[in-house]
């Protein structure tokens, strides 16, 4: 189906690159068309010399406290140190720390591989996980080591505020977000919300939403484009409060994302913001 198929206040772009697929039939099942956009490609990282380097020194001195943000970004990490020979020492090492996950999915693959989570922030949020270390400041997990899971290309906010809680912040970088090799399919995709033929633009990570603002920035178009999210013309939809957060960063005053922070109930908020009555069609 293509935006001419529909009509336009039926067309929603979609800038995510992974799982972009069953995100589009979600939407066409529902009558509504598709215009795929990738802002991004995830490299992972699973064969990454850095990566191996940052798993044995976490497997030779287990950290404080660990931070897990993504769960695909975890299975990826036990996959890997599976191949090194090095699966059992890292979960034997996780198992001896304190594990703060960032949300369901990721406190789903920890205990899946026998690790215990001890504290999921209940907004899925690193602004929650950040305040939680905090106030543990004087307990269990001050000093010492920490470790994180980075799930975003640049310093995210969340990284900076928990260094000065550890003497050493371990880094662990299991996905490397870069520009598209072809960025013609994001650049049509900003020329349709520009031009009203988008009803929203989905955004199922951070890095999704800077990267298509960056290419929207070296064509000249991102002032229009934060323009038609912002005046109406399409609707900015988030996968959750966390990639809201990138939104707002780059001028889009009010992003929608649905509860819980899944794909499925994000597609039904658009769908419900669209079409609103298809709502009793959803499933």
């Amino acid at each position: 189906m293509t935006p001419e198929a529909v009509s336009p206040e039926l067309v929603v772009g979609v800038t995510a690159d992974r799982r972009w697929q069953e995100q589009a039939d979600l939407f066409r099942r529902r009558g509504i068309g598709v215009l795929h956009g990738p802002s991004l490609r995830t490299v992972e990282l699973g064969r990454d010399g850095r990566l191996r380097e940052v798993t044995e020194s976490l497997v030779a001195v287990p950290p404080r406290w660990f931070v897990a943000t993504t769960g695909a970004g975890m299975r990826s990490w036990f996959a890997a140190a599976a191949d090194w020979g090095l699966r059992e020492e890292l979960l034997a090492s996780l198992r001896s720390t304190v594990v703060v996950g960032r949300g369901a999915k990721v406190t789903s693959a920890l205990r899946q591989a026998g690790v215990e989570v001890a504290w999921r922030a209940p907004g899925e949020s690193m602004v929650e996980v950040v305040r939680h270390l905090e106030q543990d400041a004087g307990g269990a997990t001050a000093g010492g080591r920490g470790a994180i899971q980075l799930f975003d290309p640049d310093d995210h906010p969340a990284t900076e505020a928990l260094r000065p809680l550890v003497d050493e912040l371990v880094e662990v970088p299991l996905y490397r977000w870069l520009l598209p090799e072809d960025t013609a399919p994001a650049e049509r995709l900003i020329q349709a919300a520009i031009s009203g033929r988008l009803g929203a633009i989905t955004f199922t990570s951070q890095p999704a939403v800077r990267f298509l603002f960056r290419i929207a920035e070296a064509g000249g178009w991102a002032g229009d484009l934060r323009d038609a999210c912002n005046d109406g013309r399409v609707l900015p939809a988030c996968i959750g409060a966390v990639c809201a957060e990138a939104a707002h960063e780059v001028g889009i005053e009010h992003p929608v994302w649905p509860e819980p922070f899944r794909l499925p109930p994000l597609v039904r908020l658009v769908a419900e913001r669209l079409r609103p009555q298809m709502s009793a069609d959803l499933s």
